[in-house]
């Protein structure tokens, strides 16, 4: 098939009509990477290369669309990709190329995630490691991604601070005394603190209350 013309459809976006009544519309950066011109003889293969290439173009401008906007773990990218009817082999080709590029990286992910969970969410362990593994992330990563952390405060400390603050709360709202260790570890567990610091957090607060 021939070239007959190509003309602009849009800002984006380019129609190429050819000699057999066939027309293919590309964007305009997959036309200009192209070098098609007018009277170019194409192949079948090649017509259905382009249609394939355009495919490629925008699943990766969807794909930097959603990091643009923050960044996600592989797994989590690739679900709402696929949402969008996106062929599954294109987007792995897409997720496997921004991987390269350093543009996605579970580890460095996960690290951000941590960081923001802990000292601006203040998230215990287990909430974030929950949250981690709902968006793919394995468990070899998480636990290097944690050791990023070391220095910063362990779940008893974040507990007890938690805990003193949900205290102040009660206090002001007025609750009954006898609901304190309820509310107070329900907080905890919500901010995935485990049960046994839990305890241990509650009691020894509410010990030193009493006193």
């Amino acid at each position: 098939m021939k070239i007959e013309r190509i003309i602009s459809k849009d800002d984006k976006n380019v129609v190429v009509y050819f000699d057999d009544n066939e027309k293919l519309i590309i964007s305009k950066d997959v036309f200009y990477q192209s070098g098609l011109r007018k009277g170019d003889e194409i192949s079948e293969d090649r017509f259905l290369f382009f249609i394939t290439q355009n495919q490629l173009y925008f699943v990766k401008q969807r794909a930097l669309g959603y990091l643009a906007r923050r960044a996600h773990s592989e797994r989590e990218l690739f679900l709402k990709l696929k949402k969008k009817n996106y062929d599954e082999k294109l987007i792995k080709e897409v997720i496997n190329h921004l991987h390269e590029i350093s543009y996605l990286n579970d580890y460095n992910f996960a690290v951000h995630f941590i960081d923001e969970k802990l000292k601006k969410k203040r998230w215990g362990r287990n909430k974030i490691k929950a949250a981690l593994f709902s968006k793919g992330v394995n468990g070899s990563t998480i636990e290097e991604a944690f050791s990023e952390f070391e220095d910063e405060k362990n779940d008893l400390e974040l507990a007890t601070e938690l805990a003193l603050k949900k205290l102040d709360q009660l206090k002001k709202r007025k609750t009954d005394v006898k609901k304190y260790y309820q509310k107070i570890s329900s907080f905890l567990i919500s901010r995935g603190i485990d049960f046994e610091t839990c305890r241990e957090v509650c009691e020894k607060i509410l010990k030193s209350e009493s006193n």
